[in-house]
């Protein structure tokens, strides 16, 4: 499996999470035939994904399962999951028992590393740093922040940053669009697509998250909710099953978050990046990856 692949769908992983709701309230067709009579507005829609994700500040997921297809050759992953509210974030992905992907922030900094890198480095680059565009290329298709967001942490709004689009009056999905730049400048386009009618858990109200090369078009990579599940303690709406893919790289996971905390408290360590021994730091901000084949 090369490992920037690997990299990637671990931070996948997180990048599929929903935030799907039983307050639906402001949207209430009297029938499924009157869909066009009942158009919502995009704060409307942003202040329902901000709604669930204030409910959350700190999310534990102690059993992440991964079935990956990389070219028809499955493998099975095992990991856990950290975040806390704003930058603090951390999972790490073993197979057979030993570390392969270790993947972190915190206020200061993000960090990533994996196992099978042919060239032995742990990664990372402080937020003024990429603030600042000195990170002239990167070994993920998605900047750090969005981890956060696809978590169901969120923020979402301000809604003004956000395009309301829908194939047809009578859709049964709202998409709301969002252009921003990648790490390294070049434009992309971060999609959420909701369903229209209210759904409650565990079928997913949002059922899609969509990262789309702004220029060309093309799909750099998306998750598929699956399922959804509600916590008791905060009524928020987390991602249980959940499909990633990568078209380009022919690569399919099939993910289940299980043993799920919603605000425990984490320990402070679990947000250090710390050494790795035989292995390099490397800051990307100072260096470029260009002969690893790394992203844009």
């Amino acid at each position: 499996m090369q490992p920037i692949r690997l990299i990637c769908l671990g931070f996948l992983a997180v990048a599929a999470t929903g935030c799907e709701s039983t307050r639906w309230n402001w949207f209430k067709p009297s029938s499924t035939n009157d869909v066009a009579a009942n158009a919502p507005t995009t704060k409307g829609l942003v202040d329902y994904l901000n709604d669930n994700a204030k409910r959350v500040q700190t999310l534990r997921v102690e059993d992440l399962d991964v079935d990956a297809s990389l070219d028809n050759q499955p493998i099975n992953l095992r990991g856990r999951i950290y975040a806390e509210k704003p930058r603090n974030f951390r999972m790490k992905v073993t197979f057979v028992g030993k570390d392969e992907v270790d993947i972190g922030s915190n206020l200061n900094e993000f960090w990533f590393w994996a196992a099978k890198n042919p060239d032995k480095y742990q990664y990372f680059c402080s937020y003024k740093d990429l603030i600042d565009g000195k990170a002239k290329s990167m070994p993920l298709p998605i900047q750090p922040e969005w981890v956060m967001e696809t978590l169901g942490l969120g923020p979402y709004g301000p809604a003004e940053k956000y395009q309301l689009d829908q194939d047809s009056p009578t859709s049964p999905t709202f998409r709301l669009v969002e252009k921003v730049k990648s790490p390294t400048g070049y434009p992309v386009r971060k999609v959420i697509v909701i369903n229209r009618k209210e759904m409650r858990a565990p079928t997913p109200q949002v059922t899609t998250f969509l990262l789309i090369d702004d220029t060309t078009g093309k799909e750099i990579c998306s998750a598929h909710i699956k399922s959804t599940l509600q916590d008791r303690g905060t009524g928020a709406i987390l991602p249980h099953k959940m499909e990633l893919r990568m078209p380009t790289q022919k690569m399919t996971m099939a993910l289940t978050l299980g043993s799920v905390t919603v605000n425990g408290k984490i320990a402070e360590t679990a947000f250090v990046r710390q050494p790795i021994a035989g292995t390099e730091a490397v800051n990307l901000a100072t260096w470029s990856l260009q002969r690893t084949g790394g992203f844009k």
